[in-house]
């Protein structure tokens, strides 16, 4: 307190109430006031004093009343501010003196202290400074404050509070305490704060006992306000004006006031706060604080979030006022716990039990609060509450999704802040990963994800922190544990796109920052030049720090597993996942630089492919996403070069068109492996139509865009071009709009190679992995090597640059000719180091860019010596299988192919001849004997590999014939592959050596026998494949692959290289040897090497090479299947995908995969074609295989591939005229629509022994054998009707998915599956009396009894399997558009199922006599699928009905229409586009009854023209062959796999069949009509490739169908015109509905006899050679006696109709007329 001073003047004169009234004015008061109060101050004036006697006046006549307004006071309330103040000033001294009872009464006390709150209110707003008014008011105010601060004059207030003297006390003193508080401003000296702190203090420690609610309110508001509060910036020119922060000094004040009256404040605010958080009226009555927080929008004040819902609303983000009202207790009880922390003791619980309240508001707040305290980094809370901590953790799960939402934030606040409480982290990481993983609202999951990313991100790596301030500002990496990062992992693979594209970026960003630098810091702190054992620490086991490998090595796995998404899914995350892995995983590359030199780099790739090895799928994935980049790379060349192509044109030339539509299409191939503009774009105002964007980008002017496209159309680009390439191009398209450009950007990004994978870091993985090796690592050598053999098996061009090339030719001459101890030999075998050295060279090597200089040709020559080397005598199978391959590609690289085929033939004799010669001889290609060592044993497996790799590359070479009558070194090596190691025939390889033949044998070192015998001693026995069942599975590869490269390349015409295909005997018995091994299940056909091969495992991989390579034979590029593999051989192939060995299973359903998709050996010259529609059945067989998914995948891509060529297909026959959609209907779609695979598929489910228990026992059989109890027998039954239903289902689906929603091809199915119901299954596996000699070895010695009971076993499953098909199509069905009727015709292979009505598939059919049959009258007929679906009025024609819709009235005979002879006969000079097949003429004849002109009695015998091979096309051109040249604009499925589109015209008149002279029905054909259409036709050369050989007499017992009845009435007979027919063309018999309800006497009598004579079901119906002629000439009627091919020596003749005889004749005719006498009766009935 200021010192008091003296008086100047005369104090008993100036202290009194006659001096003060005496003022003449304003200024004279104001004068006489200062006098006053500073006489007041002198120390010693005192009161009722002798000296001062007008003291107590002057004290009265300060607050003397006006005579007028008895309210108000002349000098406290005079309307001069100045006087008030002096006034106040003056009042305020006589306090001092006076004290402690003041002169005054209550009421005006009162007013003194009112005015003096205002007067004090002031000093807020008045700042110290160099203004002497200004700083003369801070003075007088600053006195005020601190007269209440020293004298204490606030307990005068405090007295009569309590004594409630004065009813305005109260208020007073709360608008007083206010006032202290808010006066202090940031500005002030620190004087004044602790003046107000003074004050306050003395008012509060004045009450005795309790404190009114009022006085606390006006303490806590201030703390609610909390220690910064927001301020106008006075600086700010914005409107509104900006908002600054700055400290809340009122704040400040009150929680010093509080600290310092602890003790007595403690309880009544601790019993406020539980007053207003328990709702207790009269505190709520008595307080002025808020029990609602009004920081926030509680969830009752805003629209409810709408759970479960789409994922296209942004993240949710709290609403946060500006101006914050900081009278809610919630904010109040959140600051308490830093001022006073043991107020809240009791506070806690009040505020937990409303955790659990009904009201959702406040449910929310108490969450709200106790996560903020207990989150707070200076509380203790959590730990001393730990039961309100666990009931609060429970809102994690709350039902309302706001409060779950605030749950995470506090969450994670709690532990950013909390970390050190290990145990409570750990419950609260728990309860985050419940909310990321299992809450229903999509939003919430997304935050919570966004919140964990972030405090993962922003986390300090380093755990232990050395600067105090640093480590309260900043958690560690620690704070987020495993669980909650693989809580955010495992959202990846959500279906809501911005929960998985979020989770992955948040990941990927926290795996570079936490994972990446810390594991790379050593190095990139070394530069280039870092020390080797810094990176072999990086790379080693060893020093692995497994805790960072648990929390962070498996996020690449995540973000490659991504890629599984595709662009039709979710085109933005693979857009992401491309930028993730070019500039997040390892850093990016800018123009300043790259955040990782190239060396961390090449060491980053390499830890995180070693991370991907321990998981499959995520490296398969990899390498998914780079092949895209690779395909658009090469797409967008490929459109460059196309459009730069049509730039040379002349203008306005065809030529020029031509040349602009063709880049035009290869733009549109370029823009399916992009992302759609859609995507593309950054808002829905961007998006454009992809033809409009595409449309201009080809358009545009700017040559510079397709300059800078075509710096990174090729992977070897440095990153500059990636730099420069995303910034110009979105400015050079910018005029074409901004969905182009957003389009051409997103291209760029996606094409251009990013900082994990490209050259430079290639070029670096090389070099390392030399370093590792010469630093004696074969490990870490290992893992460079890998890096740059995956670069290079998806960008060859990486490994062949210049330096990169060279530097691979150095490590690989350096490994083979080192001299190396044991342990390295070892090493260096473990981990393969050649073997991957060798891989990609041979990738490389086509794309390598060796300079001229002498030193580059030096190396190359070194190179090719140590690659001959390793093929022909150190290498292992792999390594020499590889040195034939880099050979190839050096020899004719990608860069400068060689077009002339002749100068290749010369190259390759010269390049691989010598290989061959050194391979090819008695030492190598021997089989090993028992006694020989293990290096003479192996030796065969890699001569084998290498033999079969040039066969391969080098066909030229391989098939070049020897000198002399020498066979050629090719000829010799299949002769060894066949003759001796399959079948163990006594044919030696030719050891008679050619002049100049090399005697690198000599070189190979042999074991001495006292060498050999130690070893033979210590020598333990090896469990796997053994060596003679892998020359075997070697030998099956050579043969095959020697098949397939000699057809490829005999298409291949040239003057000087013309190369003969293999002969179709050597085919077929490769097919036969094949078929012969799974049917034996892995038995070699040789009993001489069968003794090696008696192990499971040895029988298996035979299995499996037999399978695969079969499967290989049976492309449909290579044109085999449908001459060489018979119906048996498919159901022989089919057992594989059901092996016992599930790695049998695994192999055979992944390489279906391969053929289904048209990639790998099935894509010939980048083009794969499809297969055919029984192979596609085999995925029915594959549900169980752990494969599916990949063979699902397959079949949607054929599936789609093959709708695709329908459509095509179906547009040009449309364009050509009414004959080749009639050609279409009834020949190439049954090899288009992917639907007839259903067929097939269920033939081969009818002859599985599994679905037998689903079937049941067949009537008559005896199960008494069986001692299954029932419920045994009941739970087998029912997991085979599972299995069945599964395998089902496994076949419909794609079908149907791949139609998406609007799926109309369920009725199709239906009737299918309804027809084929009524079919009885052929065993194509019993014997027959037409079988083929290659089936003759393929038979067993089943009895024909055994052989009847099969097929009458699958007539049984069929019924099942119709019940179970019919029940996975119906749940399909969702709309009624999903059983649009199909108009067209079903057809079904006659080769699998026959039309025996006695079958007991057909078992409804009642036979009454001989001469005719009848529906059971009393039948009901099942529901139909019109029961499903709404009937349409324009569909209610004869065509839209099903089979089962037909009643009783419906079942008189309809003769058909011209349209029913369309596949009845042929035209002897039709011919296929591809494969001389024939074509289908429409016959013009009406068939007269129910079977006329059907298959069995219009067939004709195989002539000696049918015998032409397949491999020799027809030179007479045929309109369809003018037609071949326009499907190269098809699909490569639809010229793969289909016919001519249009049946052309015969070639001469006399080859058209007559018109018959019968009536012709006018009905309509019936749109459920089906065809048996045959599968498959017998080869001649099938025939006599098979061994043993048929005796002739087996072969001249075959006999023909029967002649129809209509065909026997004609009374005479020609010999049949022999026609070339191609042995792959299918025969179609027209059958409608009402063959089963409508037959003849005649055709009953003529199918009783047909079934002691049927054929074999691969030759069931035959061709006929050529239709019947015109004009008055001979029919063929009679019965055909099939001749022998000329093939067979046995019969030369050819083959002849012979007529029929009149007695037979004239019994066909009375037939005819009983038939038509019996429907006519029939139909009258119906009337």
């Amino acid at each position: 307190m200021a010192p008091r001073r003296k008086a100047k003047s005369d104090p008993p004169q100036v202290l009194s109430a006659s001096y003060l009234e005496g003022a003449k004015n304003k200024n004279d008061l104001l004068k006489r006031l200062k006098n006053i109060t500073e006489q007041l101050s002198d120390e010693e004036v005192e009161p009722h004093s002798p000296h001062y006697p007008g003291l107590s006046s002057l004290a009265t006549s300060l607050v003397w009343v006006d005579e007028d307004d008895d309210t108000s006071y002349i000098y406290l309330n005079h309307k001069d501010k100045d006087v008030r103040l002096h006034s106040v000033l003056a009042c305020m001294e006589l306090f001092y003196i006076y004290a402690p009872e003041p002169p005054w009464n209550e009421d005006e006390i009162i007013e003194i202290f009112q005015q003096m709150i205002r007067q004090l209110g002031n000093l807020a707003t008045c700042i110290p400074n160099d203004n002497a008014s200004l700083l003369n008011q801070y003075e007088a105010y600053f006195r005020i404050l601190e007269q209440l601060s020293e004298v204490k004059i606030g307990v005068v207030l405090v007295d009569l509070v309590r004594t409630e003297q004065a009813p305005q006390a109260l208020e007073t003193l709360c608008e007083l305490i206010k006032t202290i508080l808010t006066c202090v401003h940031v500005d002030h000296p620190p004087e004044v704060g602790q003046h107000a702190e003074s004050a306050v203090a003395a008012c509060v420690e004045e009450f005795e006992g309790n404190i009114p609610n009022a006085v606390l309110d006006e303490l806590l508001l201030p703390v609610g306000g909390g220690p910064v509060t927001y301020v106008i910036d006075p600086k700010s020119k914005e409107n509104p004006p900006a908002q600054i922060q700055q400290t809340n000094p009122s704040y400040l004040v009150a929680a010093k006031v509080l600290r310092k009256t602890e003790d007595k404040v403690s309880t009544p605010i601790a019993n406020l706060l539980n007053g207003i958080f328990s709702g207790d009226p009269k505190t709520l009555e008595s307080t002025s604080l808020s029990a609602e927080d009004l920081t926030e929008s509680p969830p009752s004040s805003g629209k409810k979030k709408k759970k479960g819902g789409k994922d296209t609303t942004p993240s949710p983000t709290l609403v946060f006022t500006k101006e914050v009202d900081a009278g809610d207790v919630y904010s109040i009880a959140y600051e308490l716990h830093r001022i006073t922390p043991m107020i809240l003791t009791t506070v806690i619980g009040t505020v937990a039990s409303d955790l659990t309240n009904t009201d959702v508001d406040k449910r929310w707040q108490a969450t709200k609060l106790l996560g903020r305290l207990f989150a707070a980094r200076t509380s203790d809370i959590a730990k001393r509450f730990r039961p309100c901590f666990r009931d609060w953790l429970r809102r994690s799960y709350d039902p309302e999704g706001a409060i779950r939402e605030m749950m995470i934030r506090s969450l994670t606040n709690f532990l950013s802040s909390q970390y050190n409480q290990t145990d409570l982290c750990s419950d609260v990481s728990e309860a985050l990963s419940v909310i990321i993983k299992l809450d229903k609202i999509t939003e919430i999951r997304v935050y919570a994800i966004h919140q964990v990313c972030e405090l993962a991100h922003s986390a300090t790596s380093d755990d232990a922190q050395s600067d105090e301030s640093t480590r309260r500002k900043t958690h560690p990496i620690s704070a987020v544990s495993a669980e909650l990062l693989n809580a955010v992992g495992a959202r990846v693979s959500s279906k809501f796109k911005t929960e998985r594209k979020d989770a992955i970026t948040g990941l990927a960003r926290i795996y570079y920052k936490h994972y990446v630098t810390k594991k790379l810091q050593l190095v990139q702190e070394g530069g280039e030049d870092v020390d080797i054992d810094e990176i072999l620490d990086v790379l080693s086991k060893e020093n692995m720090d497994k805790a960072l490998e648990e929390k962070f090595s498996w996020i690449p796995q995540k973000v490659f597993e991504s890629v599984f998404f595709s662009d039709e899914h979710d085109p933005d995350l693979r857009s992401r996942i491309f930028q993730i892995v070019d500039d997040i995983m390892l850093g990016t590359v800018k123009k300043e630089g790259a955040m990782l030199s190239p060396t961390s780099r090449a060491v980053g790739l390499a830890m995180i492919l070693q991370t991907l090895q321990t998981k499959e799928s995520a490296n398969k994935w990899m390498c998914t996403l780079f092949s895209h980049r690779g395909n658009l790379q090469r797409s967008l060349a490929s459109y460059l070069d196309a459009r730069s192509k049509a730039k040379e044109c002349e203008s306005g030339s065809a030529e020029a068109f031509t040349a602009d539509a063709d880049a035009m299409e290869k733009l549109e191939k370029m823009a399916a492996l992009c992302a759609p503009p859609a995507a593309a774009g950054k808002s829905s105002s961007e998006v454009g139509d992809l033809e409009t964007v595409l449309r201009k980008l080809h358009a545009a002017k700017d040559k510079h865009i397709f300059r800078i496209l075509s710096t990174i159309a090729t992977p070897t680009h440095s990153p500059s071009a990636r730099i420069r390439a995303l910034d110009e191009l979105p400015k050079r398209t910018k005029s074409l709009g901004n969905a182009t450009s957003s389009w051409v950007r997103s291209m760029a990004r996606r094409c251009a190679m990013g900082s994990l994978i490209n050259s430079e870091s290639i070029d670096t993985c090389i070099i390392l992995s030399q370093e590792c090796f010469e630093a004696g690592d074969s490990e870490a050598a290992s893992h460079f090597l890998r890096c740059v053999k995956v670069a290079t098996s998806i960008f060859p061009a990486l490994g062949g640059t210049k330096e990169g090339f060279k530097n691979l030719a150095e490590f690989f001459d350096l490994c083979r000719t080192t001299v190396m101890t044991s342990a390295m030999k070892k090493e260096m075998e473990k981990y393969g180091i050649v073997t991957m050295i060798s891989d990609i060279l041979a990738k490389a090597a086509g794309s390598s860019r060796t300079g001229k200089k002498e030193k580059d040709t030096e190396s190359v020559d070194t190179l090719r010596k140590q690659l001959h080397r390793t093929c022909t005598r150190e290498g292992t199978p792999e390594q020499a299988r590889n040195a034939v391959y880099a050979i190839a590609a050096m020899m004719n690289p990608r860069s400068k192919p060689i077009t002339d085929l002749s100068v290749r033939a010369r190259k390759e004799n010269t390049e691989f001849e010598p290989i061959l010669k050194a391979l090819v001889n008695p030492s190598r290609l021997s089989i090993p004997d028992d006694d020989a060592n293990s290096k003479t044993k192996d030796r065969i497996i890699s001569v084998l590999t290498a033999v079969t790799a040039i066969a391969e590359c080098a066909p030229y070479a391989f098939n070049a014939s020897g000198e002399g009558n020498k066979l050629g070194w090719g000829e010799r090596a299949i002769k060894f592959a066949l003759d001796a190691a399959l079948l163990g025939r006594n044919t030696r390889l030719d050891t008679s050596r050619d002049d100049g033949d090399d005697s690198e044998d000599s070189d190979i070192d042999e074991e001495s026998p006292e060498k050999s015998g130690r070893k033979k001693a210590n020598k333990k026995k090896k469990s796997g494949v053994s060596v003679h069942c892998q020359m075997m599975s070697e030998a099956i590869e050579l043969l095959v692959t020697h098949i397939r490269s000699t057809v490829v390349s005999s298409r291949r015409k040239a003057k000087h290289a013309e190369l003969d295909p293999p002969s179709s005997t050597h085919i077929a018995e490769v097919f036969s040897t094949l078929a012969k091994i799974l049917e034996d299940g892995g038995v070699p056909p040789s009993s001489v090497n069968g003794r090696y091969c008696k192990t499971s495992q040895d029988r298996a991989a035979l299995r499996r090479s037999a399978a695969i390579n079969l499967l290989r034979l049976c492309d449909s590029g290579l044109k085999l299947e449908d001459t060489y593999l018979t119906s048996r051989m498919w159901h022989v192939l089919s057992n594989v995908l059901l092996d016992k060995d599930a790695s049998v299973r695994d192999s055979v359903a992944e390489e279906l995969s391969f053929m289904l998709s048209g990639i790998g050996k099935y894509r010939h010259g980048g083009i794969g074609s499809a297969p055919s529609m029984r192979f596609i059945a085999f995925v029915t067989l594959c549900a169980e295989s752990r494969k599916a998914g990949k063979v699902k995948t397959a079949m949607m891509q054929c599936i789609s591939s093959l709708r695709g060529s329908i459509a095509t297909c179906q547009a040009q026959v449309r364009a050509m005229g009414k004959a080749a959609e009639k050609n279409f209907e009834n020949n190439l779609k049954m090899k288009l629509m992917p639907e007839y695979c259903v067929p097939y598929a269920l033939h081969l489910l009818a002859f599985r022994h599994e679905t037998a228990s689903a079937a049941g026992t067949l009537a008559g059989e005896d199960d008494s054998d069986a001692e299954m109890e029932a419920d045994e027998l009941a739970q087998s039954e029912e997991a085979s009707e599972k299995r069945l239903k599964k395998r089902l289902k496994f076949l419909f689906d794609p079908l149907i998915q791949s139609l998406g929603e609007r799926a109309d091809n369920i009725s199709f199915l239906l009737r299918m599956v309804d027809q084929i119901g009524k079919f009885s299954p052929v065993d194509v596996m019993k014997r027959s009396s037409k079988i083929s000699s290659l089936e003759t070895s393929l038979d067993d010695d089943d009895s024909v009894t055994e052989a009847d009971n099969e097929e009458k076993e699958a007539a049984a499953r069929m019924k099942i399997i119709y019940q179970f098909a019919r029940e996975v199509l119906l749940s399909h069905v969702k709309k009624d558009f999903n059983l649009t009727v199909y108009p067209g015709s079903i057809q079904v292979p006659a080769a699998l199922y026959s039309r025996n009505q006695s079958s007991p598939a057909t078992a409804p059919i009642r036979y009454d006599s001989d001469d005719s049959f009848e529906r059971p009258a009393k039948k009901r007929p099942k529901k139909s699928i019109s029961h499903y679906v709404k009937k349409n009025q324009d569909l209610e024609s004869d065509d839209d009905k099903s089979v089962d819709d037909k009643s009783e009235d419906e079942k008189s005979v309809h003769d058909k229409s011209d349209d029913d002879e369309s596949v009845d006969g042929k035209s002897g000079d039709d011919k296929s586009v591809d494969e001389g097949v024939p074509m289908m003429e429409p016959a013009e004849e009406e068939m007269e009854d129910d079977f006329g002109n059907g298959a069995d009695d219009t067939f004709s015998p195989i002539t000696e023209k049918e015998e032409q091979s397949n491999f020799s096309p027809a030179k007479e051109e045929h309109p369809s062959d003018n037609f071949a040249k326009g499907l190269d604009n098809i699909s490569p499925i639809a010229k793969d796999a289909v016919s001519p589109l249009a049946e052309p015209p015969s070639s001469s008149p006399a080859k058209k069949r007559a018109p018959r002279s019968k009536k012709v029905s006018t009905k309509k054909r019936k749109s459920s009509d089906i065809d048996i259409f045959e599968d498959d036709v017998t080869s001649p050369a099938t025939e006599t490739a098979s061994s043993p050989k048929l005796s002739s007499k087996r072969r001249s017992s075959r006999t023909t169908p029967k002649a129809s009845a209509s065909a026997k009435k004609k009374k005479s007979s020609v010999k049949s015109k022999a026609t070339p027919v191609s042995v792959t063309k299918k025969a179609m018999i027209s059958i409608t509905n009402s063959q089963s309800s409508s037959s003849s006497a005649s055709s009953t009598k003529k199918r009783g006899r047909k079934k002691e004579t049927q054929k074999d079901a691969d030759d069931s119906f035959d061709f006929p050679d050529s239709p019947p002629k015109k004009g008055g000439k001979k029919k063929a009627a009679g019965r055909t006696k099939k001749k022998s091919p000329p093939a067979r020596k046995t019969s030369a003749k050819k083959a002849k109709i012979s007529a029929p005889s009149p007695s037979t004749t004239s019994e066909a005719s009375s037939r005819a007329s009983r038939d038509r006498a019996s429907r006519a009766l029939r139909r009258s009935a119906v009337a």
